[in-house]
């Protein structure tokens, strides 16, 4: 396979394993001793204001999603930054699975969360498929450079 063609493949699997991760729930959490199902599509919508509700830790995480939207933008331009950038994604998303508690409320009450669900696998996947792809596409370049 070309290095053009794993770049392009790479960027579509990794975009349509993250557009269904949005129709999946994301987490489970208890608030308040009340379960509650959160879906990811309500944090990708609610994850960018979150600073506003005190969720500055929340916010880093949820930057992952826009720099892997970066980390494609860089790749299409044959900028080898996407590979730092999309590695920086890859650690925030994996970070998030060792969290115990979420901002559960503007007020700063915590919610446990009880179980990460198929949309937050589904996320963490298409960010990871990205930066595997980013690399093996840069190694492929590397590779052509060297052989020229």
């Amino acid at each position: 396979m070309e290095s053009r063609e794993i770049k392009f493949t790479t960027i579509g699997l990794s975009l349509l394993v993250f557009a269904i991760s949005l129709t999946q729930n994301a987490l489970v959490v208890n608030y308040n001793n009340e379960i509650k199902t959160a879906s990811s599509l309500e944090y990708l919508f609610i994850g960018s204001i979150a600073f506003m509700g005190g969720g500055l830790l929340e916010e880093i995480i949820w930057l992952a999603s826009p720099l892997c939207l970066l980390a494609i933008v860089l790749m299409i331009k044959d900028d080898k930054r996407a590979v730092l950038v999309s590695l920086i994604a890859s650690a925030l998303a994996i970070s998030f699975s060792f969290w115990n508690e979420i901002l559960g409320a503007e007020s700063g009450t915590m919610a446990k969360i009880v179980s990460f669900e198929l949309g937050y696998y589904l996320w963490l996947s298409s960010i990871l498929i990205l930066t595997i792809g980013i690399l093996i596409h840069y190694k492929m370049t590397l590779k052509t450079t060297l052989q020229a």
